[in-house]
């Protein structure tokens, strides 16, 4: 059996997509983000799961030293996991991973590397955030220029292209089998910021008297609970699926607003993955037309793709609730097909790196 390694965050259905990879070789799946979590898969089946541990005390050092910190422990993580043995691939999240990954195939301990690319971060700001994100850019590039391939959530990160054999990759959609139901109520999940138009969200919820649920946690947003409804619940941050789903299976619509769909956004070049974990409970989204994803939703009618103002938006959360059982079904056509695509994608992939 070959043996895999997913060096990843926690951002992408990465333990769904551990579960797809596991078709073509044991795979030891290493979170690194709000939490460190190690978990192992074979043959579609999790054989070990561990515990989830916090790191978000140290995220502002790890940011301030080109996440250094996230590479010591990701080499300390494989050290534990591999007990002197070799893989046969990396699978390694943006340069932090990537970085760990390399060394490691310079000590022997792997075969082959995936470098994989999630977002770009365009350089605005203070003149310190330019410069970070600059740097950040170009250590991204050069791990992309050491891999053995590189595989982007979207084709618009420029970063991918410093390695030719660059790939638009399909994340793995996960499916919770949430009954359709009677659902009431809204969710968000993610980094709250002024970018995500919540304050839109607390009015209309407010004027229908619908149920609000906020997954994440920021400085943001302690400064405008205030003006949430009455009845808000406020989970904070939760990295484990399953409290996840139960939250957003009583959702009729999951929010993924973003005023900022330009050039000079951070998600015009990556993916929404929030619409990833409302799709894997068969919620519907209203968002905004900012990745490169983002038509696929009105293609395959599982949500409404709006302009970020309060009207469509209002209007395009009550047709989510007035129509909901026909975007319940669309949702599970194209998991179908979007999975069908995902795992055609690994197959051919692996097969070119030999790793079959």
């Amino acid at each position: 059996m070959k043996q895999i390694i997913m060096l990843q965050g926690m951002g992408n259905n990465e333990r769904g997509w551990a579960r797809l990879v596991s078709k073509f070789g044991r795979v030891t799946l290493i979170q690194q983000g709000m939490i460190q979590h190690v978990e192992v898969w074979e043959n579609e089946t999790r054989v070990f799961n561990g515990p989830e541990t916090s790191v978000m005390r140290s995220r502002k050092l790890d940011e301030a030293t080109l996440s250094s910190l996230t590479l010591f422990r990701s080499l300390a993580r494989c050290k534990e996991q591999l007990r002197g043995e070799k893989v046969d691939l990396i699978i390694a999240a943006n340069y932090s991973c990537g970085m760990a990954a390399l060394i490691l195939r310079w000590l022997g301990r792997t075969r082959k590397i995936v470098l994989t690319v999630s977002d770009f971060l365009p350089p605005r700001g203070s003149f310190a955030v330019r410069l970070h994100r600059r740097v950040t850019a170009a250590l991204t590039r050069f791990v992309a220029r050491q891999a053995d391939e590189v595989w982007t959530v979207s084709p618009r990160i420029p970063t991918a292209v410093a390695n030719p054999k660059n790939f638009v990759f399909p994340i793995c959609l996960d499916d919770n089998e949430v009954p359709a139901g009677q659902r009431d109520e809204i969710g968000y999940i993610g980094f709250p910021s002024p970018d995500h138009a919540l304050e839109i969200v607390f009015e209309i919820a407010r004027k229908h008297n619908f149920r609000l649920n906020i997954i994440g946690h920021s400085l943001y947003l302690e400064s405008i609970k205030r003006f949430a409804p009455a009845g808000t619940v406020f989970h904070g941050t939760l990295s484990d699926p399953q409290k996840v789903n139960a939250i957003l299976s009583q959702c009729f619509c999951g929010y993924a607003v973003y005023r900022n769909t330009g050039l000079q956004s951070y998600s015009y070049y990556g993916i929404p993955s929030k619409t990833f974990y409302y799709f894997a409970s068969n919620t519907p989204v209203v968002t905004t037309n900012t990745a490169h994803f983002t038509p696929s939703i009105e293609k395959y009618g599982v949500g409404r793709v709006v302009e970020p103002v309060p009207e469509e938006i209002e209007h395009a959360i009550l047709q989510l609730k007035e129509q909901s059982s026909k975007f319940y079904n669309a949702i599970g056509q194209f998991r179908k097909s979007w999975n069908e695509s995902a795992e055609n994608f690994h197959r051919e992939r692996f097969a070119a790196l030999g790793v079959m």
